[in-house]
């Protein structure tokens, strides 16, 4: 019975210290100076989205990447994985070492603090490698959507180049193609769907890299809708 009893303590007392810790470490927060918090941090895929996101901003306004570099957020990327990859199972082991050393088998301070950071690492590791992936996942999203913008104003031009081209050549016939404007620097293929007339030309965009995706736009040079464009 003495045996279970201890035992029971020993994890009575884990549960203790996973429901005290969090809550001394949100209490002091406030209190530690400077960006020292970021050390440790429960979530550093945080840090690494933010500083991803800050880059990202910078190229969209046209500046260079900051990139990473040696500050207490870069650092807490670090310590984090010392210490729920290797501290918490190193003082984990240490702690059950040290207890088949003595006769009664009591557990060593650091064998507590080695099953805190595990059991932390169970609801951390998981989470943060899902928001990794969602975090990914809206990366490439963003980039697809930056492409498909890139080849709806591009049509646009093309658009506007056909009704002037129609316009100043009195009309184009069945043979008309998107080359026929000279254009340069066209980034997409461009194909003509359908010429009903002088008056409406259909023009298709479309990129090998989303075979999936395509947008139509009729022109008509005469009209006062110039351009009208759908997917």
């Amino acid at each position: 019975m003495k045996f279970s009893i201890r035992r029971f303590n020993e994890w009575l007392i884990v549960v203790l210290l996973i429901i005290l810790v969090p809550a001394l470490a949100w209490l002091i927060d406030d209190f530690l100076p400077g960006n020292v918090h970021y050390l440790f941090n429960p979530n550093p895929t945080t840090v690494l989205i933010g500083l991803a996101s800050a880059d990202a901003i910078d190229i969209f306004r046209g500046d260079d990447p900051a990139g990473f570099s040696l500050t207490w957020e870069t650092v807490s990327i670090y310590l984090n994985v010392v210490i729920y990859l290797m501290l918490g199972p190193y003082l984990l082991f240490m702690g059950y070492k040290k207890a088949k050393e003595n006769e009664h088998r009591t557990k060593p301070w650091y064998w507590y603090a080695g099953v805190l950071i595990c059991i932390g690492s169970l609801s951390v590791v998981p989470a943060e490698i899902v928001k990794l992936k969602v975090y990914a996942n809206t990366t490439a999203s963003a980039a697809e959507s930056r492409v498909q913008d890139m080849m709806r104003t591009e049509l646009a031009e093309v658009g506007f180049a056909t009704a002037q081209y129609e316009i100043l050549e009195g009309g184009v016939t069945e043979s008309f193609t998107v080359e026929d404007l000279n254009l340069e620097g066209l980034e997409f293929q461009y194909s003509v769907e359908n010429i009903q007339s002088d008056t409406l030309i259909t023009l298709m965009v479309s990129n090998p890299d989303l075979p999936d995706y395509t947008v139509k736009m009729d022109v008509k040079p005469y009209s006062q809708s110039v351009l009208k464009q759908r997917n």
